[in-house]
């Protein structure tokens, strides 16, 4: 009979911090039995590294225990058990590994000069970065959900997501030891790797709602708020990053992209009306669904000159009503922001019997490029008491809380869009949608005298009663 004591510890902070500490007695059968157990801490995260020392006798002065050369002959359990160890201690030095890089934030104009970089050999390096960029952020979500409160992460919801980042890692890690060489492996590498992680992660956000909805007795609402837009602002970054070389390299294999052209990947040279009208027809089709009602839109383009922003003189020429609002930037992004919005104001007016049509204010500045888009209902307004809260996350969903048209419920993306009410996370992901450039945009544009006026932002206005006034703006390449 032998003893051996095994310490397990987990990495916090750059640091093997000790969590259990055991002590198990071998017989010459190889056979064990644990005779004690001492828990420092609650294990609330995967156990990073596992030192084991086999003893022969204790030190009785010292009280340590002596290591002898003998090895130790581990049952079929006990090795099984010793294996998922190791990968699991592999798993959180490369999670720890990939978190701390640096990251820089993509910005409308790097997505721009990607796209006019884009070649055969541009794309396999490309390819070789987009792998790089998400192994961090995911390893980044891995961490924060490791900083959760164990019995969070315990819920089936919350470890629902927290398993979609594991499977992902895993899929990242095997993409890049394997990086596409031809174009061939690179658009395989589009469809296989990029593909899954975008079909994993389009749709945890309910999951999550729900898991977090069933938590709020062990974790503040701050705490969830902070998680939550983090979450978001990368999750939206992680998404962005695959779609941009996905579109790059489908550009590249059917021949379609321009040679030093602006928009070969998601930025797009949308035409606004269009997007708007789309978006509009989209919700109303819910609505006729839901309510078998739907509300007219009136849209028009004189709220501001297009010189407003840049202060210089106005252009005094009267434009076309049928002239195009042109103006670059991702239309995934617009589609969703949109939808949410009419969401809210297409649902006021039909529950308080409005009969007037929505309006909607296009203005595009070109120096800056510039765009902003008012959304103005007579839904009644919102209350003062409820408007404060407007970007709050809400975790519950419309069908289980009062009717009232101010309520903001709206379903996450990747859910197809085809409900009026859904899981409260609608304003507070339009935010993150519009602010996800403000870290980038040039200081020379974000002059002392306009703050605020040139970065991208999501502004409500409301008077109880009447109406509401939303306005969306955003800065272009």
């Amino acid at each position: 009979m032998e003893l051996v004591h095994m310490r397990m510890y987990r990495l916090v902070d750059g640091k093997n911090l000790p969590i259990v500490e055991s002590h198990v007695i071998y017989s010459n059968s190889g056979s064990f039995q644990l005779t004690a157990v001492s828990t420092r801490t609650m294990i609330n995260r995967t156990i990073g590294t596992m030192e084991g020392q086999k003893h022969s006798n204790i030190d009785t002065h010292t009280g340590e225990v002596q290591p002898t050369a003998t090895d130790v002959t581990l049952n079929p359990t006990s090795e099984a058990f010793l294996k998922e160890y190791k990968i699991r201690s592999s798993l959180e030095r490369l999670i720890f590994h990939y978190a701390q890089r640096p990251l820089s934030k993509f910005s409308i104009q790097g997505l721009i000069e990607q796209s006019e970089s884009l070649s055969p050999n541009f794309i396999l390096q490309n390819a070789q970065n987009t792998v790089e960029y998400l192994l961090a952020y995911n390893a980044r979500r891995l961490r924060e959900f490791r900083r959760l409160p164990y019995l969070v992460v315990l819920n089936p919801s919350v470890a629902e997501s927290y398993n979609g980042y594991l499977n992902t890692m895993s899929s990242l890690i095997t993409a890049s030891l394997y990086p596409p060489a031809t174009l061939e492996e690179n658009h395989a590498f589009a469809e296989k790797v990029l593909d899954e992680f975008i079909n994993i992660h389009s749709d945890t956000l309910p999951s999550l709602s729900r898991g977090f909805n069933e938590v709020l007795h062990l974790v503040s609402t701050d705490r969830i708020k902070q998680f939550l837009d983090e979450h978001l602002r990368e999750r939206i970054s992680m998404r962005l990053i695959a779609h941009q070389h996905i579109q790059l390299s489908k550009a590249l294999k059917e021949g379609t992209y321009v040679k030093g052209g602006k928009y070969n990947g998601v930025i797009k040279e949308l035409d606004i009306y269009s997007v708007i009208k789309k978006n509009a027809e989209v919700v109303n089709d819910i609505c006729l669904m839901k309510y078998d009602q739907a509300v007219e839109i009136r849209v028009d383009n004189n709220l501001y000159s297009n010189t407003y922003w840049s202060r210089a003189e106005p252009d005094l020429k009267a434009s076309k009503k049928s002239d195009k609002v042109l103006f670059p930037y991702i239309e995934y992004h617009l589609d969703y922001m949109l939808t949410e919005l009419f969401k809210n104001s297409f649902r006021a007016h039909i529950e308080n019997k409005v009969h007037e049509p929505v309006n909607v204010t296009v203005s595009v500045s070109h120096s800056p490029l510039y765009l902003e888009v008012r959304i103005r209902d007579r839904g009644k307004g919102i209350p003062p008491a409820v408007l404060k809260h407007m970007f709050d996350y809400s975790f519950s969903t419309y069908e289980s809380q009062e009717g009232e048209a101010y309520k903001t419920l709206n379903q996450p993306p990747g859910l197809g869009g085809n409900t009026v009410a859904g899981m409260g996370y609608g304003l507070p992901l339009s935010k993150n949608y519009i602010e996800i450039f403000n870290d980038t945009i040039p200081k020379d544009l974000d002059v002392e005298n306009d703050a605020g006026r040139v970065k991208g932002s999501l502004t409500i206005q409301s008077y109880h009663g009447w109406g509401t006034d939303v306005y969306l703006k955003t800065v272009g390449s």
